[in-house]
């Protein structure tokens, strides 16, 4: 019983960090026939590191991607300071052919904060008609900053396990003589 609490804690410590570069997403519905799920990974998006992202676009009642060619505008737009909200686009790009109903979005991030992402798209067969998918919002956080490591405390510890080793040795010599 002990056994298997102490392999549970190890392995719930040994797969803890893999979580924190999960991937993850929302999802938004457009005229009660549509769903659109934006996955991503990381899950939290960093300034300088690329963030994949994946949107698939649903039929409701079908409860299958959409099948038929659609043509998707992306513009993702950072949101001023505290108070305000003005947003600058920072991205913008025009019919975009979907093929399938999944889109792969590869966006580096060069500003934290908070962010939007909008996909409008429209059916090829139909490209007057356009959906309006409401926006995605997410809070871009700085880059991790890696601490340089610091090799005095294990080099110490291995200079005194050579000391106590090599003297303890001694005395044990002359303690049992």
């Amino acid at each position: 019983m002990k056994n298997n609490i102490m392999l549970a804690i190890i392995l719930f410590f040994a797969f803890a960090p893999l979580v924190s570069w999960a991937n993850g997403g929302d999802q938004r519905i457009v005229e009660n026939k549509y769903f659109i799920n934006l996955s991503r990974a990381p899950f939290t998006p960093r300034v300088g590191i690329k963030t994949s992202f994946l949107a698939s676009f649903v039929d409701i009642q079908k409860n299958k991607l959409i099948a038929e060619d659609l043509l998707v505008k992306v513009r993702i737009a950072r949101l001023g300071g505290v108070g305000t909200n003005k947003r600058s686009f920072l991205f913008e790009k025009d019919n975009i052919t979907v093929h399938g109903g999944v889109l792969e979005l590869p966006y580096t991030f060069s500003e934290s904060g908070l962010h939007e992402i909008f996909f409008d798209f429209a059916f090829v067969s139909h490209p007057e008609k356009i959906y309006e998918v409401p926006d995605f919002l997410m809070d871009v956080q700085d880059p991790i900053v890696q601490e340089k490591p610091n090799y005095v405390i294990p080099l110490a510890g291995v200079i005194a396990g050579f000391i106590l080793g090599f003297f303890g040795r001694q005395i044990v010599n002359i303690v049992y003589r």
